[in-house]
């Protein structure tokens, strides 16, 4: 077991040293003060000091230096770590003090194997000390300088560097932005800009879209023409903005009743559309009546006084039976949707049958 001395201003790095070593059985003291550190070596006499040759309060030759020209200090043997851009430089000055030298950030094996051998070494005799502690300044003064400039190149570089990643952290979040930009004028150009669900055109490249996922699957979808009752009149007689009320009010009905699947869209004027994926004509024929029932309850304001009753009239279809093309299945829709109103609105028809109070 030796006796180890962890010197290192930077308490995280010296600490996972420091457990490393402990938990291969050594004694170990780590410290980041240089005083402190010298104090130690005094009083604990160790078999190994590692030390970081950069620090910002005092470089670890400076600290050597103090160190072997002591007479009254013990010598241990010293590991020198230093950053791989520097390491001719450290090297050079791990040789003038006598002192193994390893790379940081180090493999624990690496390190392991390099605290091993270094503590291998014989420990520095009395007469290899330096007396002259001017001479060995004046030795390593230039080491020393060009080191320094080198951990100024370091900092400019990692400046220049955080500079680097901010710059590709904008640009990415530019990207990031236009790209949801991009597809909420997407989205905004499928909607309806009086209703807010999804406009014709969107629901016909979706109509193709499920045409040849039913095809493949075997399955049916079916399309629900809906229409405001008499939604002229409210047009006409109360202005364009009591009628969008309208609009809005019936197309969130809608929504509010359809499956988190299917897609519903203002197909034309007081005209919407359900497209139901994979459904029965039972459960859109029922799916039907209900969002009529529920628009009479509709309480749609408009300066105060309240507007309706509102009825619906739908017309239902489903493909492939009423149609074997999209085009197809929304005329019979449209045409289902005008027998309902024959049949004196406020109902649902599907081919030949129909379910409703007719008003």
């Amino acid at each position: 077991m030796a006796n180890i001395l962890v010197f290192d201003v930077n308490s995280a790095s010296r600490r996972l040293i420091a457990a490393l070593l402990r938990n291969h059985g050594n004694c170990v003291r780590d410290v980041g003060d240089a005083d402190e550190a010298l104090r130690l070596v005094r009083l604990e006499r160790p078999d190994l000091m590692i030390m970081d040759v950069a620090a910002p309060d005092i470089d670890g030759c400076k600290l050597v230096v103090r160190m072997r020209c002591d007479p009254s200090l013990p010598q241990p043997r010293v590991l020198v770590r230093a950053v791989a851009n520097v390491e001719v430089e450290a090297r050079s000055l791990a040789h003038v003090f006598g002192a193994a030298f390893v790379i940081k950030p180090t493999n624990p094996e690496l390190l392991l194997a390099t605290v091993s051998a270094t503590l291998g070494e014989p420990a520095p005799q009395e007469a290899a000390r330096v007396a002259d502690q001017q001479s060995v300044e004046l030795l390593v003064q230039p080491i020393a300088r060009l080191l320094r400039r080198v951990a100024e190149r370091s900092a400019q570089l990692e400046v220049a560097r955080t500079a680097l990643d901010l710059e590709i952290k904008k640009r990415i979040w530019a990207e990031h932005d236009l790209v949801h930009a991009n597809r909420r004028l997407h989205d905004q150009a499928m909607r309806d800009s009086v209703t807010g669900v999804y406009n014709r055109r969107f629901l016909e490249e979706s109509l193709d879209r499920e045409k040849v996922r039913a095809q493949r699957h075997g399955h049916t979808f079916a399309v629900m023409m809906i229409n405001v009752d008499h939604f002229r009149e409210f047009n006409d007689t109360l202005g364009r903005t009591a009628g969008d009320a309208i609009l809005r009010s019936v197309g969130q009905c809608v929504v509010s009743l359809a499956r988190a699947e299917d897609l519903v869209a203002r197909y034309d004027g007081d005209e919407f559309a359900l497209l139901m994926a994979n459904v029965s004509r039972q459960i859109v024929w029922q799916r039907a009546d209900l969002i009529r029932q529920r628009a009479r309850s509709l309480e749609v304001g408009h300066n105060d006084p309240q507007l309706g009753p509102i009825t619906l009239s739908a017309g239902v279809a489903i493909f492939p039976e009423d149609g074997a093309s999209t085009q197809a299945v929304l005329e019979a829709a449209e045409q289902a949707l005008i027998s309902s109103k024959r049949a004196g609105r406020n109902g649902v028809a599907m081919r030949e049958v129909s379910v409703g109070s007719n008003a």
